[in-house]
């Protein structure tokens, strides 16, 4: 059976979808990208009944109604460790899709606890070439009135410039979720996200990649081929780190469900692993 509740948060209300959580079995969180929610990792009740599963709708985003605090990556990121305190989960695997990457990244460096045992940042924005998304986002959140803006995010203005062209299932679910966020926040986030590129070094890698790039604990990179093509130097330093490229796959490696939730109990199978060894 799963469970949904809204979790209490500083006032905020987070929503929170996941398996029973039993003592016996690891526990795997998920968190989603810009303008998406849960449903980007649904797929994982089906292939992943080995692991307690939980997943998140960000503050704005899904089933999660916009904080009254703030909206910021960080923030996000905080409610996440607050969120693992009220479920009293003590050890966990984190999986980030795309800005859930960026969030996951930030979780693991404000994680004192080390509730974190591994995490797999899946598409996050590493570097200034993989950002190009939220720079659409945000350039028509800019330029656009309130109402305008929201009628582009949840009419067809996004759809049909986006989600229809690109053809595919992920693209299918991503459309669903967006038309239920917040478009003050998403306008909001992918400009927060846009702004990374200020920060970026001589190597294009923007400061929540390097942060990234720094952490101390098992972490691998999944990344999508046909995603990625074109972007050299991107590919020069995620194949730097421990990655895992998913041949022709796009943004959404994780719509090849098979593969990516094999690899997934690979990545934990390898952990159970070092821990023996230590």
């Amino acid at each position: 059976m799963l469970n949904e509740q809204w979790l209490d948060i500083d006032g905020d209300k987070l929503y929170c979808l996941s398996t029973q959580l039993e003592p016996a079995k690891k526990t795997v969180v998920f968190i989603h990208g810009l303008g998406e929610s849960h449903l980007c990792f649904v797929d994982a009740l089906d292939y992943l009944p080995q692991y307690n599963l939980v997943m998140f709708d960000m503050c704005g985003y899904g089933y999660s109604p916009a904080s009254n605090i703030s909206h910021t990556t960080e923030f996000q990121a905080l409610r996440v460790l607050k969120a693992l305190d009220l479920l009293e989960v003590k050890q966990c695997i984190l999986i980030g899709h795309s800005w859930g990457g960026d969030i996951g990244t930030l979780v693991c460096h404000l994680d004192n606890q080390n509730r974190i045992g591994g995490f797999i940042n899946a598409e996050g924005g590493l570097h200034e070439e993989s950002i190009i998304l939220s720079k659409i986002i945000s350039d028509k959140y800019r330029s656009s009135d309130k109402s305008e803006f929201k009628s582009w995010v949840h009419g067809s203005g996004f759809a049909e410039q986006f989600s229809l062209s690109w053809g595919h299932s992920a693209g299918v679910k991503y459309l669903s979720s967006l038309r239920r966020c917040s478009p003050i926040v998403l306008g909001e986030t992918a400009s927060e996200i846009y702004e990374q590129h200020k920060t970026l070094d001589s190597r294009g890698v923007v400061q929540w990649g390097q942060i990234y790039e720094s952490l101390r604990l098992p972490k691998c990179y999944y990344w999508g081929t046909a995603s990625l093509e074109g972007c050299g130097d991107a590919l020069k330093f995620i194949t730097s780190l421990e990655n895992k490229p998913f041949q022709d796959e796009n943004h959404w490696v994780q719509n090849n469900a098979v593969l990516f939730y094999q690899e997934v109990d690979t990545f934990i199978g390898c952990l159970e692993k070092i821990l023996r060894r230590i």
